[in-house]
């Protein structure tokens, strides 16, 4: 069976300690070998078996392989080629130790080998080597863990934003979090005109009492922006005082002589530019990583998209305060209206049910229908101003009393109550109701005024001789037991047109004003609301001449 490139040890090292695999077959070259890694304080893990490779790696902490050409040949750079797919090993250096052997230059590429030690082994040029890997090992792990420390600041930064929506108090958060997180001496945030972000301008300084990055002219930060955001770039620039980056000239033309080096990232969001970010030292020339410039875009990201969410919430919020205010002056104007129509309202039908009674003299035949006609419209008044009034105490959500009622006897005692009306007309009221008890939670009052409302509106629009039948009964629905009341008469009927209408405040049926049937257009308004606050449903089903049928659920107890 061939040898492995790197095993599983026969030995793990103590926990944190770093492993080196030694693949080598001649016994002077593998005490060579892990004498030089024992001093470089390595554990050496010599190879066994082949089928063991992953799993070694993923046990010990494997930082270098040291490998000699026959181990190289008995293995095959097949085999080998294969180990280097697997995650674990792809990266993981390897030292050959080549002797005397031709170095096949093909090989070595195809399996990344880039150090060896040629001719006869030296234990000096091996530490070499090991030296030179593990430098670079230990170089890469500072600046992972660095990236990953830098990360975490700039995730930090985009979760302070994510917690406000005030549009200015993210930019103070987001110039103090990128000054702290990436170690900058100044930072400035500006925003351009746009209505969908306010005009905010924030600044912060490592050192207080200093004086902070200037405002830069917009002209220029508006072009630079722009063709930064079309790019997705950012501009740095390392040293202002080196004339030989290209990128200095870029740069807006009033930066401070004590600034040496700069970030300039834009904000924008979708395909417009908003503003823009300004982080700048004066401590000498900085490089800025690509994580750096990475992170400092993510929270450019991060606060552009902030600053949009939080002035559309702001103005929301400004909407909402105003609708409140012109709902409590609707509120106030309608209790005016009440109290200012009421007062010479029931004044006026006083003094006419005097006059009508007889309390004066005797009236003419012409004059009594002229008050009645007065009287008939003082009470249309008098209804219409009932109505306002409920549907402002709707609009302002006053809670409904609740209590357990039988809707049987609700029904019965309103049906009593329209039974005169409906026999002065002629129009034959009947009530099928089941003997059982309905009983639904809701408001008394409100209850009584629907069915009072509906059952009013069945004898209005019923002609003489016409019926008026009301029915109820307990239906099983998914959301429970429901109790079904019907009013249903065979009346005029509604045009097909007005029905998706009929819910509308002051709307009312195209045949109902032209017969002149008097009504202000609020009852159905109102009905709906009160239903819909009970959790129940409304509908109505009607045909032109041939009556209509009127439909409440409400939840039973």
């Amino acid at each position: 069976m061939p040898t492995a490139l790197l095993p599983l040890p026969e030995t793990s090292g103590d926990a944190g300690e770093q492993c080196a695999v030694v693949a080598v077959r001649s016994a002077d070259l593998r005490d060579t070998a892990e004498a030089v890694l024992l001093a470089a304080g390595l554990v050496p893990v010599h190879v066994e078996s082949e089928h063991e490779v992953v799993s070694a790696i993923l046990e010990g902490d494997v930082v270098l392989a040291v490998v000699d050409a026959e181990m190289l040949a008995a293995t095959g750079p097949e085999h080998l080629s294969r180990l280097r797919q697997e995650p674990s090993v792809a990266s993981l250096p390897v030292i050959l130790l080549a002797g005397d052997e031709e170095l096949d230059i093909e090989t070595m590429v195809q399996l990344s080998i880039t150090h060896f030690v040629a001719g006869s082994v030296q234990s000096t040029d091996l530490a070499n080597r090991v030296a030179l890997i593990l430098a670079g090992t230990r170089a890469t792990r500072r600046r992972k863990v660095a990236a990953a420390r830098l990360r975490d600041k700039a995730r930090a930064v985009s979760a302070a934003l994510r917690g406000t929506n005030d549009p200015q108090q993210m930019a103070a958060l987001a110039v103090q979090g990128l000054g702290e997180a990436f170690g900058a001496c100044h930072v400035r945030i500006e925003t351009f005109q746009d209505e969908r972000v306010p005009e905010v301008a924030a600044s912060w300084s490592m050192t207080s009492g200093t004086a902070g990055l200037p405002r830069l002219p917009l002209t220029e930060t508006s072009i630079l922006s722009s063709s930064l955001w079309d790019r997705e770039a950012v501009l740095r620039i390392e040293d202002h005082l080196c004339s030989d980056d290209p990128e200095s000239d870029m740069f807006p033309a009033r930066v401070p002589a004590a600034v040496r080096t700069s970030v300039f990232a834009p904000l924008g969001h979708g395909d417009q530019v908003l503003g823009y970010v300004w982080i700048a030292g004066t401590t000498g020339p900085r490089r800025w990583s690509r994580t750096e410039l990475s992170l400092i875009q993510h929270v450019c990201g991060n606060l552009a998209h902030g600053l949009v969410q939080g002035h559309v919430i702001t103005a929301q919020r400004e909407v909402l305060a105003r609708l409140r205010e012109l709902d409590r002056a609707k509120t106030d104007f309608v209790a005016t209206v009440n109290h200012e129509l009421r007062t010479p309202l029931t004044s006026i039908t006083g003094y006419l049910e005097l006059i009508l009674e007889g309390s004066g003299e005797d009236i003419p035949p012409k004059t009594r229908q002229m008050l009645e006609i007065v009287g008939r419209n003082a009470a249309r008044l008098d209804q219409l101003i009932s109505d306002l009034l409920t549907i402002s105490r709707t609009d302002a959500h006053a809670g409904l009393a609740l209590e357990d009622l039988d809707l049987r006897e609700l029904l019965d005692t309103v049906a009593a109550s329209l039974a005169p009306a409906a026999a002065a007309s002629g129009i034959t009221l009947q009530l099928g109701l089941l003997p059982a008890a309905h009983v639904v939670r809701g408001d008394k009052a409100q209850l009584e005024q629907v069915f009072t409302n509906l059952l009013s509106n069945a004898v209005k629009f019923t002609l003489p001789g016409g019926t008026v039948n009301v029915c109820s009964k307990m239906v099983a629905m998914d959301a429970g037991r429901q109790i079904r009341v019907q009013i249903v008469d065979n009346g005029i009927g509604i045009p097909e047109a007005d029905l998706p209408k009929l819910f509308r405040r002051f709307f009312r049926a195209s045949n109902a004003t032209s017969a002149a049937i008097p009504g202000t257009g609020l009852g159905l308004a109102i009905v709906q609301d009160i239903v819909l606050q009970h959790g129940g449903e409304l509908d109505i089903d009607s045909t032109l001449g041939r009556g209509t049928t009127v439909t409440v659920q409400i939840p039973a107890c």
